[in-house]
């Protein structure tokens, strides 16, 4: 399984493309276009998430992308105190203020996975390649 490590800080997220990042590592594990913009697009609306809802407000967060030819496997961690977030069974209505990340990362992820740890939250979504 190869594995990429990201230590994101606010600062990071605004002046460098995370995007292409781990664009490229899973172009070099061989893994499909439509898998790599859904695994994309969720990574980067769950860092977002953590980084605004976060209390207190987050400065820091690692993320690893692990991939083998059969999944990826995105870990979110950081120090902020753990908190359930009730998922949408529903996409929201067009005028809803919020939770149409969730409901895209819940229906494109094969698992969506939230525990507390000693350090802190531990976010983990895993797809099927």
């Amino acid at each position: 399984m190869n594995s990429l490590q990201l230590n994101l800080d606010r600062n990071v997220m605004q002046s460098h493309s995370i995007s292409k990042e781990i664009d490229q590592f899973m172009q070099q594990n061989q893994v499909g276009d439509g898998t790599r913009f859904k695994i994309i697009t969720c990574t980067l609306e769950a860092i977002a998430n953590v980084f605004e809802h976060a209390t207190p407000p987050l400065k820091r967060m690692i993320v690893i992308l692990h991939c083998d030819s059969h999944k990826v496997i995105v870990d979110l961690l950081d120090n902020s105190p753990h908190k359930t977030v009730l998922q949408p069974t529903s996409c929201p209505a067009t005028n809803a203020s919020s939770g149409r990340g969730l409901w895209i990362i819940n229906n494109w992820m094969d698992s969506v996975r939230s525990q507390q740890t000693v350090a802190g939250t531990h976010l983990q979504l895993t797809l099927a390649i």
